[in-house]
């Protein structure tokens, strides 16, 4: 059987099919918060703790994070989907208007709408096709609330079914 190569429209139809939490990553540029709705984000490692994000080529938020070094992982929560829009529609500069934000020490933004947000230093970034991989290092995490995550999948925001 010959080998085919999918299509950009088949690859991201399947990749649709895996649901995923919905992320908002946040850094500074020139002193002021920058983030992005990302939703391809996983832990690597518990010891050290790693983690990965993949950021598009032409993702504004790619050269703050290298410049900085720092970024933060905001997990957000199933009532969140405004936050998760707002930040993933430009311009890249107001969309923390009207969004509370706190950053410990040298730390990225972390948003208060956000029930879990891991504050990360930046180790290594690889490319990868149309997207840059980037593997941060935790370095403080917290986690306020235990609410249900924001899902995505088939091109739509998602509830997390309740257990049963």
């Amino acid at each position: 059987m010959p080998e085919t190569v999918p299509t950009s429209a088949d690859w991201r139809s399947a990749m649709a099919s895996f649901p995923t939490g919905v992320t908002v990553v946040t850094s500074w540029e020139n002193g002021e918060p920058v983030g992005s709705t990302i939703n391809a984000f996983c832990s690597v490692s518990l010891e050290p703790p790693m983690l990965l994000i993949c950021l598009d080529r032409a993702n504004p938020l790619l050269a703050p994070i290298e410049q900085c070094r720092v970024f933060g992982v905001n997990i957000l929560c199933e009532d969140s989907q405004h936050v998760a829009l707002r930040f993933a529609r430009p311009p890249l500069d107001s969309r923390f208007k009207d969004f509370g934000y706190h950053a410990v020490g040298k730390g990225a933004p972390q948003l208060d709408a956000a029930p879990v947000f891991v504050d990360c230093t930046l180790e290594n970034a690889y490319p990868a096709g149309d997207h840059f991989v980037m593997i941060g290092r935790g370095v403080r995490v917290d986690h306020a609330s235990a609410a249900a995550p924001l899902v995505y999948h088939k091109s739509r925001f998602s509830r997390f079914p309740p257990a049963t």
